[in-house]
């Protein structure tokens, strides 16, 4: 049985915390990604998504974690959206800018704060409005995404973040089971998809592009990150309200604008140095709800 919605004690403070571990976490494993656009992008998730759930059991197994399901149904739509999300990443990181695909991956956060408010009946407070408003300017003025005609990369990562959100929300729904148990059976769900697309890329195009000792290395990265990456925000949406844990994802595009300016050599100038300051000002506002909700 999951405990009622309401009983639920929520830790703003400490979910924003686990919110920005894994941010940073997500931030690497994209810009691996990006590094490694030169390999198939289903072969890409794939490991990603394999090397997750090899971590993930080894961590479990470390800590003596269950990996019991008791609410089946919501683990799969959880697991399912999680890995469509996955697959629309793995192709926009390949096939647009780092940034760009960040800023349009990271719409997520307008969309659990729709859907947190119809599917699980969260009220959304005027800061976390505010923030989201101010978050969402700031992307914009930062990156300035267009989604010309045929930009198929540029929809396929919306559909990532609206994807995102439904796993997000689902997460929220799950009471019961451990982090561990919900990292296993993404991964799993996710690994046997991007396996299946491999194989369907394998019998289109034939023998893919031979994997360096430096592409293995990054794979390993990507997976160990994004393992890091899963468990953190898991962590995070049992600790707090929807809306406002993912609000706080935005700070992951700052990340990757350090990413992009230290190893790209993509440095933000103009309109985007005041985006990035919306950005800081938006996560200053759920800071201060989160305290306020801890107080309260």
């Amino acid at each position: 049985m999951h405990p009622p919605q309401g009983s639920r004690r929520d830790a703003p403070v400490r979910a924003i915390a686990f919110m920005l571990l894994a941010a940073v976490a997500f931030a690497l494993m994209n810009a691996l990604a990006r590094g490694m656009r030169h390999l198939p992008w289903p072969m890409l998730g794939f490991s990603r998504a394999a090397l997750g759930l090899a971590l993930a059991l080894a961590l479990a197994r470390l800590r003596g974690a269950s990996l019991a399901i008791v609410d089946r149904r919501r683990m799969w739509q959880r697991s399912l959206a999680g890995s469509t999300g996955m697959l629309c990443t793995f192709y926009a990181l390949t096939h647009m800018p780092l940034a760009d695909a960040t800023a349009l991956l990271n719409t997520t956060p307008l969309w659990i704060a729709a859907l947190a408010w119809i599917a699980l009946r969260e009220t959304v407070s005027a800061r976390v409005l505010v923030a989201l408003v101010v978050a969402f300017t700031g992307v914009l003025l930062i990156e300035r995404p267009g989604l010309h005609p045929g930009g198929l990369a540029g929809l396929v990562a919306l559909g990532a973040g609206f994807a995102g959100a439904l796993a997000m929300i689902n997460l929220r729904r799950l009471g019961a089971e451990t982090p561990e148990a919900v990292v296993v059976h993404f991964s799993a769900t996710a690994t046997a998809i991007l396996g299946a697309l491999s194989v369907g890329w394998l019998v289109a195009n034939g023998t893919p592009p031979m994997m360096s000792g430096r592409d293995a290395v990054g794979v390993l990265g990507m997976g160990a990150a994004a393992t890091v990456g899963q468990l953190a925000i898991t962590r995070a949406y049992a600790l707090d309200k929807a809306a406002r844990v993912g609000a706080v994802g935005w700070i992951q595009l700052l990340f990757a604008l350090a990413i992009d300016a230290v190893v790209f050599g993509c440095r933000p100038e103009g309109s985007a140095l005041l985006g990035i300051a919306l950005l800081l000002t938006s996560g200053g506002l759920l800071i201060a709800d989160a305290r306020r909700a801890e107080q309260g």
